[in-house]
């Protein structure tokens, strides 16, 4: 199926055709991670407090991997809509590179490094969670490699708009992980190592599919010019800054649940979190879906364009967030019943999902103005959104409500960052110059 036309001037159908299919596919990436939750609850607290406290070390090498795709589905649009094709093959030959690279540095020092970064996420060699992470650990690395490189065939699919592609390919990916997960953990008795071993066997079938996808001379990666790799980084950066900070926050936060609460306490929050990714990567679909738009406008020279794109998403994300929000409130002890291996864990996970469910009109916010901002090519800006809610906002509350509140100052400190993270967006949205005179509009594409 041919991709479709990004200049198409049915707005709405075009967006819902671009953003409908990455949004169901980050539907399926959190349907997986709240399945995985549920089979590794069922052996225990620990090692669900385990799978927990770990989980966010992928988002170290996703940072990246996200930081490089975001700014290579930008300049892919980009180039096509400029009618440059080769551009769109050197950017994608550029984008694999640079992630296998660092899918092999990155990983081999985390293999090297296993001792120090299991001592600071708290897992002490006396710790009864040790000898279960030391088992996990080295099956974790190997599929954070895997995730890197497939991020990468996502991003450069959603760039050339074959979103229903990447749509397909993650259902492959996330649905073949789903069903060896009991085979491994439970039938062949891996237990939690057997979770990150079913994932290893989906991400090599879907990177075998990608690869036949890309196989086709209009679409196959070159390296004929490096020139990209500036641009791509000045995109991506302050994306992977803010996935890589979110990502070190979030494993600064499980840590603190662990060391002023307990076991149960860390697995409360890690089973609210995962529950909540359920609202938050659709919306984070949706809005990767309308990038291409954005991008493609901006190098096609159509204000006018871009401000309608812009508009529409911005509806639709705080919709879906304000509704969602409303849904979670009233379902939270439903959902949290769903996963977790006992009532007491449940009732604690409740408060928790219900603290952080009032951020989600916030989080669509800002991530609508966020997207504008990479696809501008405007940094400073977009790196100031990016890290507020886990950075830069959320340090200094947390100092203020952990001596007040203890362990049950998490949550309130994460949903108000959240909500000033939003309130930033605002005012950027509203501040001069207006994000619907973009400065690049007067740059080469090829640039």
């Amino acid at each position: 199926m041919a991709p479709p036309d990004l200049s198409d001037p049915d707005l709405p159908r075009l967006a819902r055709k671009l953003g409908l299919p990455v949004m169901a596919g980050l539907s399926l990436n959190a349907l997986h991670q709240v399945v995985d939750a549920g089979f590794v609850a069922r052996l225990g607290t620990e090692p669900l407090a385990v799978l927990s406290l770990m989980a966010p070390l992928a988002g170290l090498v996703a940072a990246l991997g996200i930081g490089i795709g975001i700014g290579a589905a930008s300049l892919t649009a980009r180039a096509l809509g400029a009618a440059d094709t080769q551009m769109a093959r050197a950017v994608a030959g550029l984008a694999l590179v640079t992630a296998l690279g660092l899918a092999a540095g990155l990983c081999s020092a985390l293999w090297l490094a296993q001792a120090p970064v299991l001592g600071l996420l708290g897992l002490e060699q006396t710790d009864p969670l040790a000898g279960l992470a030391r088992g996990y650990f080295p099956f974790l690395i190997l599929t954070m490699a895997g995730s890197l490189m497939q991020i990468q065939c996502d991003f450069l699919a959603i760039g050339r708009g074959a979103s229903a592609t990447s749509l397909k390919l993650l259902a492959l990916c996330f649905g073949l992980n789903i069903a060896l997960d009991p085979l491994f953990i439970f039938g062949l008795g891996y237990g939690l190592e057997g979770a990150a071993i079913a994932t290893l066997c989906a991400q090599s079938v879907t990177l075998g599919a990608w690869a036949l996808w890309f196989a086709p001379l209009s679409r196959r990666p070159c390296l004929d010019r490096i020139a990209p790799l500036a641009d791509m980084a000045r995109i991506g950066l302050p994306e992977a800054g803010s996935v890589l900070l979110t990502t070190l926050s979030m494993m600064a936060v499980l840590h603190l649940a662990l060391v002023l609460g307990d076991t149960a306490t860390l697995a409360a929050l890690g089973l609210a979190l995962r529950l909540l990714l359920i609202v938050q990567l659709p919306m984070e679909g949706f809005a990767l879906g309308l990038q291409p738009l954005l991008a493609h406008a901006i190098g096609a020279r159509d204000p006018a364009r871009l401000r309608a794109v812009f508009r529409y998403g911005l509806r639709a994300l705080i919709g879906a967030g304000a509704g969602t929000c409303v849904a979670i409130l009233l379902l939270a002890p439903l959902l949290a019943a769903l996963l977790a291996p006992g009532p007491d864990l449940a009732g604690q996970t409740v408060p928790l999902l219900r603290w952080l469910a009032l951020g989600l009109p916030a989080l669509a916010l800002r991530l609508q103005v966020q997207i504008l901002l990479q696809s501008r090519i405007d940094p400073l800006r977009a790196s100031c959104l990016g890290l507020a809610p886990a950075g830069w906002l959320l340090w200094p509350l947390l100092a203020l409500m952990l001596p007040l509140l203890g362990v049950a100052g998490l949550a309130p400190a994460l949903t108000l960052a959240t909500l000033l993270g939003g309130a930033l967006a605002l005012w950027m949205m509203r501040s001069a110059p207006t994000p619907f005179q973009p400065r690049e509009m007067s740059h080469d594409p090829q640039s």
